[in-house]
């Protein structure tokens, strides 16, 4: 009885998070990552797997979508020395768990040079949306090319 009041508790929850920031959006979400400074082809370090980021949590629970534009210094061992926020939309609640999720990162040297010291700017684009996997991820291409400040 406690185990089926439980799955009751959580999928009604889940329903009111889905629908609280739009009635008529779907349960797809996508992360869109943009290589500003340097270009992808360019960078010194890239992200070891470069599969899609993860959509934080925080982020996905109150329906939050948005942008996040970061500095990154990679030191001469590929190690992450810091992370700042250049801006976001919206301003507040979006730098923390996506810090978390940059953070958690390993990087790869992919220029076929010495190790050295790389500052990056990169962008991060939160989107939730779409009738499909497909279509959320063509939303949030699309999206990324607007101004993320306000």
């Amino acid at each position: 009885m406690k185990k089926l009041a439980l799955i009751s508790a959580f999928t009604l929850t889940s329903c009111i998070a889905a629908t609280s920031f739009n009635a008529n959006a779907s349960n797809y979400a996508h992360v869109h990552l943009s290589h500003l400074e340097p270009s992808k082809e360019e960078s010194i370090w890239l992200r070891a797997i470069q599969a899609t980021p993860m959509y934080p949590r925080q982020l996905a629970q109150r329906g939050i979508i948005g942008c996040a534009v970061f500095n990154v210094k990679i030191d001469e061992a590929g190690e992450t020395e810091s992370i700042s926020l250049e801006s976001s939309v919206p301003e507040r609640g979006i730098e923390r768990p996506v810090a978390a999720v940059i953070r958690s990162w390993e990087w790869e040297n992919v220029s076929g040079e010495a190790n050295m010291a790389e500052e990056k700017q990169i962008r991060l684009d939160f989107c939730m949306g779409g009738s499909s996997p497909e279509e959320a991820e063509q939303l949030c291409i699309a999206q990324s090319q607007w101004a993320c400040s306000s």
